[in-house]
């Protein structure tokens, strides 16, 4: 597990961010980060139903926004294993994808962390947070070069995409949205909208003076979508990057394999 480390520069795989400077200054453009909803709230559990008409549908996923600075342990009341702020790099509140509960009363969460190594996990406490939850899940298969979006086991959204170089690959991973970011020009290298996932490229440690962070975006080489051109991002379409920024809230977990 790794502690929090917040670079005053956090690079999503070929983007410069200052979080210093009016929250965030993107290169080659300036742009802003976005807040939306992180779902419905949780209603109260209903009993299950016994049912062999349909298959199965996945469960929701819960989602934690913080709403104070944070400690985070490796086991529920551990040692705190580190810190975690009340808001992003952006600004906006902390998000972290609930893979886990523990205590009678579920007052103890297991969450992904935005942090190095990936795959880190930690258990904070539950009053710090408030949980919603989605129905949504991303789904990117490398090999085949194309992103599926499911809501509640059915697709609505697939599309190609570019992925990592053999050089700089995407790295396979559990993670989830952790930022929403717009630039201001919707027709440069990143398109219209960057989801920075809390994951980080296994190629680069630094890449254009902070942390190498992966993100979903659009570009602006269409002719890259179906192939392996990126620095380990993933490329869509730019009128995907639309409908998934309108269609995900931060906090939907990604696969990607």
């Amino acid at each position: 597990m790794s502690r929090v480390s917040r670079a005053t520069a956090v690079v999503i795989a070929g983007l410069a961010v200052s979080a210093a400077v009016a929250l965030a200054v993107l290169v080659p453009a300036q742009g802003k980060p976005v807040r939306t909803a992180a779902g419905p709230p949780l209603a109260p559990l209903a009993p299950p139903v016994a049912t062999t008409a349909a298959p199965a549908v996945p469960a929701p996923m819960l989602i934690a926004t913080l709403t104070r600075p944070a400690d985070y342990r490796s086991a529920p009341g551990g040692p705190v294993a580190g810190h975690l702020p009340a808001n992003n790099p952006f600004g906006t509140p902390e998000v972290l994808a609930v893979i886990g509960r523990a205590g009678a009363d579920g007052s103890w969460l297991r969450v992904e962390l935005p942090v190095r190594p990936n795959g880190s996990t930690g258990w904070i406490q539950a009053s710090d947070a408030t949980l919603t939850q989605t129905s949504y899940r991303v789904e990117v298969d490398v090999a085949a070069r194309r992103l599926t979006v499911t809501k509640a086991g059915r697709v609505v959204l697939t599309t190609p995409v570019a992925v990592g170089r053999p050089t700089t690959p995407t790295p396979p991973d559990q993670t989830y949205l952790w930022e929403l970011i717009q630039p201001d020009h919707p027709d440069g290298p990143y398109g219209p909208y960057i989801f920075g996932l809390a994951e980080f490229s296994d190629s680069y440690s630094v890449f254009n003076g902070g942390d190498a962070q992966i993100g979903i975006h659009g570009q602006d080489e269409p002719w890259s979508i179906g192939s392996a051109a990126s620095h380990g991002c993933v490329r869509t379409p730019n009128d995907a990057s639309t409908r998934l920024a309108g269609l995900l809230h931060l906090g939907t977990p990604v696969s990607i394999s």
